[in-house]
């Protein structure tokens, strides 16, 4: 039976005013990354995400958004101490954010902000078989192509909680091509192992997103965040 999935979206440029308030939220190692961040832009934005993320979470449990406490694996994929079986996933690119949560099962989501990639990337980022889905779309269609792969791979690599360069190999078992989920398998397991489901998103013109969970059937909603009423 498949699991509710939440996925939050949300802007990273806010006012001076809600900001200020959106970082009271983050801790000291919260502070302390962004402070390595050279753009006051790229600082702003981290806030937001962050703050944002904690401002979800706390709602998602009952806990005030500054008490929450994170650990991490060896890869930095965090997890919430307390509230373990809470699976979520943030991604941010330029100006936009997501939040993927649900209760349960791991979860993986990317976001990536449209922009021109020169045709050899694909040649060193994918596999054969995705090398020859792209090959065969029409040149229009070739970048937003080239996105969906890759925000899929990201996503199913962070719910996995890898880093890059442990990127596992992936058997596309989807039913019928041109379909928005796909099921896929990791190479060299059983069949008893659960398939992970891939579902495309276009969270805001010019973007492309992708969440990634273990199991099928699950029901996805997309929600716009906005700050609490004071």
């Amino acid at each position: 039976m498949g699991h509710r999935i939440t996925i939050w979206i949300f802007e990273l440029d806010r006012a001076a005013e809600e900001l200020a308030a959106i970082e009271t939220w983050l801790s000291d190692d919260e502070r302390q990354r962004r402070s390595g961040l050279l753009r006051p832009r790229d600082r702003s934005r981290f806030t937001a995400a962050h703050g944002i993320m904690r401002g979800i979470l706390g709602q998602a449990i009952g806990r005030e958004a500054e008490a929450l406490s994170f650990a991490r694996n060896a890869y930095g994929k965090p997890a919430l101490k307390g509230h373990e079986r809470l699976g979520f996933n943030l991604s941010h690119s330029e100006g936009l954010g997501v939040l993927a949560v649900a209760d349960g099962i791991p979860l993986g989501v990317d976001v990536e902000k449209l922009a021109p990639v020169e045709q050899a990337v694909a040649e060193i980022s994918f596999s054969r078989a995705e090398r020859a889905e792209l090959a065969a779309c029409e040149e229009d269609q070739w970048l937003a192509s080239f996105y969906r792969h890759w925000t899929r791979k990201e996503a199913i690599i962070k719910a996995l909680g890898l880093g890059l360069a442990e990127a596992p190999d992936l058997d596309d078992i989807t039913p019928e091509a041109g379909t928005e989920r796909r099921l896929l398998r990791l190479k060299g397991t059983p069949e008893t192992v659960p398939l992970w489901e891939l579902f495309h998103f276009v969270p805001a013109a010019g973007y492309m997103g992708a969440l990634a969970a273990p199991g099928s059937g699950h029901a996805i909603v997309l929600k716009r965040w906005s700050p609490p009423a004071r």
